[in-house]
């Protein structure tokens, strides 16, 4: 199986650097992402994709959308494909590596197994997307398109290749960025 995988264009929280790991906050993508969304579509035209899934974040519905537009075929969204669920909804990014960075020294943990008040970790959000390509993995696809975010498109890296934590953080998914792995 293909994995196509695309960061979400480029999104209203982004303009301020917070963190949006709650699907009931409303995030659209701006312009510049809908154009991101457009080139990426563009790239995509000729694949053909049998499904695409998107997390339940507005911002990878809507990328998806637009790369839909050539292929009108199915889009789900599932929950296991959401960001990171940080702990600091609505704070800014800074703010939350800072809070992990003293979290993990806190809690005697590295970096992946450290949480922030009531968040989840980078190595639980890692376990949701695996827990979501052993299912994938069981489907009858040639060709997918995953719409997600810069953990889980790192996440898939790691899956796809057998990956430490430390090697599958060698990408930096930009946004609108397209990746393909085979799983």
């Amino acid at each position: 199986m293909i994995l196509y995988c695309l960061r979400h264009g480029h999104a209203q929280h982004n303009i301020n650097k917070i963190m949006s790991g709650d699907p009931s906050k409303i995030f659209h993508l701006t312009e510049l992402g809908k154009q991101q969304a457009q080139e990426a579509a563009e790239q995509l035209k000729e694949v053909p994709l049998e499904i695409i899934y998107t997390s339940e974040m507005l911002r990878t519905i809507q990328t998806a959308e637009i790369i839909n537009k050539y292929h009108k075929v199915e889009i789900k969204n599932d929950p296991r494909l959401n960001d990171l669920k940080s702990g600091l909804e609505g704070k800014r990014y800074a703010e939350y590596k800072e809070k992990q960075k003293k979290a993990s020294e806190i809690q005697k943990v590295d970096i992946y197994h450290a949480k922030v008040n009531d968040g989840e970790s980078l190595e639980e959000e890692k376990q949701r997307t695996y827990n979501f390509l052993d299912e994938l993995k069981t489907k009858n696809h040639k060709n997918v398109l995953i719409t997600a975010h810069f953990d889980t498109i790192i996440f898939i890296n790691g899956y796809a290749n057998n990956l430490t934590n430390k090697e599958m953080n060698k990408i930096k998914p930009q946004k609108g960025e397209i990746y393909k792995f085979e799983i």
